[in-house]
């Protein structure tokens, strides 16, 4: 297991605010209580209890609202895996704009219990580990308005509804609150380690199909849903207007006519971010001027996803670039790894859109989003995570962080559900997991 350390060089940690920076080290005290079974109170007084909005890997594209349904999460995980420990890795967590802190976890256990009928109890010794972006808010009360708060949490699905404004007040959290999380991992790991078989495709499609007697619908497939409007779920045609995958890529695609132009642009980004870089530790203003310019740099990465204009990677790619994700690229460092991990998809996947919606500047060397794909994957002879071209429609989503260092990438820490893609495929069946 590869824990997410500081690169080396980096730059030291810029504060966003105080009150920030003492809501995040409670959060993760918090969290490691949580999920530790040392008791729930602490994390309850610091999120919306009713109106979290908790977007987790193990169901993508369908929110968990309510911090019941976390511990129903973590009940199911621990059922599973009883002496699960965990632990926040990136201590203290990096605060951003709009409220956010970003923070990367590791945990173990052993595997003496079942998760879910597929997946019986081994006896082996699992890990794994992620990220977590908290956003936060100003905690308000009834009848009152403060200015700056955060958005409403926006969940995956119709199960969020309407909720009241809540009060709550802790000294540890410094009047903010988490009303939006996204737990960000690779299930297919761990349920790889408790013995998870998967099932030849000829079997995998029987069962995505409903033709095998045994089947049942898992949370896994009901996550073929997705972002802003879920729109393939109400049957609707899905749209740039009713998307915001479509959306965003289609703004990608378009910021630029030509490669010619994208490269000019890449080559001025580089430098900007670079150049705000050097000042970024002398004021709040200047530490906001270097998140806009590492904004820009990585608006530059989604238009080289979605047009191929590779020559954009020769600007804004480190050459020790690293990336820590869903493909295996080997070897591969720098724009060599950048262009493989971009063609990995590209390459199968003729009519893809990379668009992002969660899309944050942290600290002053990162930015987060949680990216969403659709398309298909239909070039012939090609193969994506070893399965054959056959067609298959896919709606793929994870979480990302890019740390940029003079202006350009030199490192991405990805994460998404490999088995609801496999399955997406037609190449495997997901665990079910009753109760999500």
């Amino acid at each position: 297991m590869v824990e997410h350390n500081e690169l080396q060089g980096a730059p030291k940690r810029v504060k966003q605010s105080d009150a920030l920076d003492r809501y995040a080290e409670a959060l993760a005290d918090a969290l490691e209580a949580f999920f530790n079974d040392k008791g729930d109170a602490a994390l309850a007084g610091l999120v919306h209890s009713d109106e979290l909005v908790w977007h987790d890997a193990l169901r993508p594209g369908q929110s968990f609202v309510g911090i019941q349904r976390l511990q129903a999460v973590r009940d199911l995980l621990r059922g599973a895996v009883p002496d699960l420990a965990l632990r926040l890795t990136s201590r203290p967590l990096h605060t951003g704009e709009d409220g956010v802190v970003l923070g990367y976890w590791a945990a173990r256990g052993t595997h003496t219990g079942a998760l879910g009928p597929d997946l019986p109890a081994s006896g082996t010794a699992v890990s794994w580990e992620g990220s977590v972006v908290v956003r936060t808010r100003p905690v308000s009360t009834p009848n009152s308005s403060t200015p700056g708060a955060g958005a409403a949490p926006q969940a995956d699905s119709a199960e969020a509804g309407e909720a009241e404004p809540a009060s709550q007040q802790t000294a540890a959290g410094a009047a903010l609150e988490g009303v939006e999380v996204w737990w960000s991992w690779d299930p297919v790991f761990l349920f790889r380690q408790m013995g998870w078989k998967e099932c030849p495709p000829a079997k995998a499609q029987q069962a995505a199909e409903g033709t095998d007697a045994g089947a049942a619908p898992t949370g896994a497939e009901a996550a073929e849903g997705g972002a802003e409007g879920d729109a393939a779920s109400k049957e609707e045609p899905v749209t740039e207007e009713n998307d915001l995958c479509l959306r965003t890529a289609a703004a990608a695609r378009r910021a630029y006519a030509t490669e010619a132009e994208a490269v000019e642009a890449a080559a001025a980004a580089v430098a900007a971010s670079a150049a705000a870089a050097e000042r970024v530790g002398e004021s709040a203003e200047a530490l906001a001027a270097a998140q806009a310019a590492n904004r820009a740099v990585v608006e530059l990465y989604f238009h080289t996803y979605n047009t191929g204009h590779y020559g954009v990677l020769d600007h804004i790619v480190d050459p020790e670039y690293q990336y820590d994700g869903l493909l295996d690229l080997g070897d591969k460092r720098g724009r060599a790894a950048m262009s493989a991990m971009m063609g990995g998809w590209r390459d199968c996947v003729p009519d893809l859109a990379i668009g992002h919606e969660l899309f944050v500047a942290v600290g002053g060397d990162r930015v987060t989003f949680r990216w969403v794909i659709r398309g298909t994957h239909s070039t012939p002879d090609s193969k994506l995570l070893g399965v054959p071209a056959g067609g298959a429609a896919l709606h793929v989503m994870g979480v990302t962080t890019l740390t940029l260092r003079g202006g350009r990438i030199c490192r991405k820490i990805s994460h998404a559900n490999a088995a609801v893609t496999l399955q997406q495929l037609g190449a495997a069946r997901a665990p079910q997991l009753p109760g999500l």
